[in-house]
């Protein structure tokens, strides 16, 4: 009886080594190919996950990948900004647009509040846009650890991301919706693919040392229709801040000399009323509009004054329109209000204020 159970065990034992065996060789990938990747195993969609961010979701799948989903901003696919001129192989899109052709100011409505911008990275711009030697310099560089993460400065959509043999080494371009685009190249890995839409503060990809590059760091430009200017007059890379919330992009900044060290001479304290920041570092929207609020009620309380000390406000104050000058900046630079500004010259919030041009403030 016990040796009948031993050779069943044995028999037993050698039939499942067998099979194990067979098992292993229909599994093996055949000679002279590799076992699939994890991205090409079937890809079924598990779960969604909801995000801070209403218009984001993220889509679990069964190979272990996820992806963002942002349905709601299906219905952009239609807009000319992502149509016209979207080429996803080469990275120059506007071949057929001269500069000539471009008109003298373009008003570009960069954000409505600070939610929608996050600068790329924060650093020290280690060589500025402008000649360098014996080639044009059409960014900033700024040097970085290998691996740190760039983010997406405004919402928009990728139009170019993959590797450059020109020099950018790996280049991704996202074109926002006011026709703005923004180059991040010299990345050490893509996060973004062609045609995805991404959110200001999304990774899109990690900083590196590819293309024609002498260490890491982030090579980033500014473009609008394939010119470049200084990114400089839009974002303090060093504080992480946007300087304006609408800029009016002159025809004569499209030079490699227009620089914007040497041309924004006006100063500061009247162009960061709007996008100073609170006590903890962040500024919210809510923050913007109470800092107008009080530049309205200062207004009010200087009228009151002046009417009870007997002094006329007849006197007439004009102003002349500078580069970066906007309703909002002036309105708080005089104490008055962006409505007076509009009601006293016949314009309205979204006339473009031509440089040179008086407009009558008081």
């Amino acid at each position: 009886m016990k040796l009948r159970h031993i050779l069943l065990v044995i028999t037993l034992a050698c039939f499942t080594v067998s099979l194990t065996a067979q098992t292993r060789r229909r599994s093996a990938p055949a000679p002279g190919t590799t076992a699939p990747k994890l991205e090409d195993l079937p890809k079924r969609p598990l779960d969604t996950i909801p995000t801070s961010d209403p218009e984001t979701k993220i889509i679990l799948f069964s190979n272990n990948t996820w992806s963002y989903y942002r349905p709601s901003l299906e219905r952009l696919d239609s807009l000319p900004v992502y149509t016209q001129h979207w080429d996803t192989t080469g990275v120059f899109a506007y071949r057929d647009i001269a500069y000539n052709d471009l008109p003298p100011v373009v008003e570009l409505k960069l954000v409505d509040d600070l939610t929608q911008f996050k600068s790329p990275v924060t650093g020290k711009v280690l060589s500025k846009y402008g000649p360098r030697r014996r080639r044009n310099h059409n960014g900033v560089d700024i040097p970085l650890r290998p691996g740190e993460p760039v983010y997406a400065t405004f919402d928009g959509r990728v139009r170019y991301a993959k590797y450059n043999t020109g020099g950018y080494g790996n280049l991704v371009i996202v074109r926002h919706r006011n026709g703005l685009e923004t180059w991040n190249a010299h990345l050490s890995k893509l996060n973004v693919k062609p045609n995805d839409y991404v959110k200001a503060g999304q990774v899109i990809g990690f900083s590196g040392n590819t293309g024609r590059s002498r260490g890491p760091h982030l090579h980033y430009e500014m473009r609008y229709q394939d010119q470049t200017f200084d990114p400089e007059f839009i974002v303090d890379f060093e504080t992480g801040q946007l300087k304006y919330q609408t800029f009016a992009l002159e025809k004569s900044f499209f030079n490699i000399h227009s620089r914007a060290s040497e041309i924004l001479e006006e100063e500061d304290e009247y162009d960061l009323p709007l996008l100073t920041s609170n006590d903890s570092g962040d500024s919210t929207s809510q923050d913007i509009l109470d800092q107008i609020a009080e530049a309205q009620q200062k207004e009010k309380k200087a009228a009151v004054q002046q009417k009870q000390a007997g002094i006329s406000s007849s006197g007439a104050i004009y102003h002349t329109i500078k580069s970066g000058d906007m309703l909002g900046k002036l309105a708080i630079r005089y104490g008055v209000t962006i409505d007076q500004i509009c009601r006293l010259n016949g314009i309205t919030r979204n006339t473009v204020l031509r440089l040179g041009k008086k407009l009558r403030i008081k």
